[in-house]
């Protein structure tokens, strides 16, 4: 075997290999799509106090664009899609620092997706207090706009996925011509 038919059956073989992930994943992401539920799964209440304090992060800024209930020191405990926020708790004057102690704060969970009812917090910088709340209609309308962006990352992915199908076809029926091409 020569170099070149080495090479050309690992470029098939990483074809193949990539399409079997972009399949895998169409399926995960169609399979946490039709999972889905319009009620929550869990709602959390966090409160800060002399053990454990939270405190509310946000990158509105791509590739993140998310906003984290942290414990300070520790790590975060809720990751939020920022896109629903942009206008109360992802501005930029807040972006990326970490001055708003969250006093108290009430989360509901849709499979793996949060949405945050009403909150407390402070801002240490300033030490002024706000307070947000959103509507079940409000959390209604995250969620199926959450759903919405999924269907469209599956619909593109599903093209694209059927496409490297089509070609790892290709590839395996002309495997020979392919090889000594």
């Amino acid at each position: 075997m020569t170099f070149k038919m080495l090479f050309r059956c690992f470029y098939a073989f990483v074809l193949i290999l990539i399409t079997t992930m972009l399949i895998w994943t169409c399926v995960v992401k169609t399979l946490e799509l039709t999972h889905s539920s319009n009620t929550p799964d869990h709602v959390s209440t966090f409160s800060s106090n002399t053990q454990t304090e939270y405190r509310l992060l946000s990158n509105n800024q791509k590739p993140d664009k998310k906003l984290w209930i942290v414990i300070k020191n520790q790590g975060y405990i809720a990751e939020l899609n920022c896109e629903h926020y942009l206008k109360t708790l992802c501005t930029d004057q807040d972006n990326q620092h970490p001055f708003r102690r969250i006093d108290h704060v009430t989360v509901q969970r849709f499979n793996d997706k949060y949405y945050i009812q009403e909150m407390s917090y402070t801002n240490t910088q300033n030490m002024q207090q706000n307070t947000v709340k959103f509507s079940a209609q409000d959390i209604q309308a995250f969620h199926q706009a959450d759903l919405i962006t999924l269907r469209n990352q599956i619909i593109t992915l599903s093209l694209f996925a059927l496409f490297a199908l089509y070609v790892c076809f290709r590839i395996l029926r002309n495997f020979r011509k392919f090889l000594n091409k």
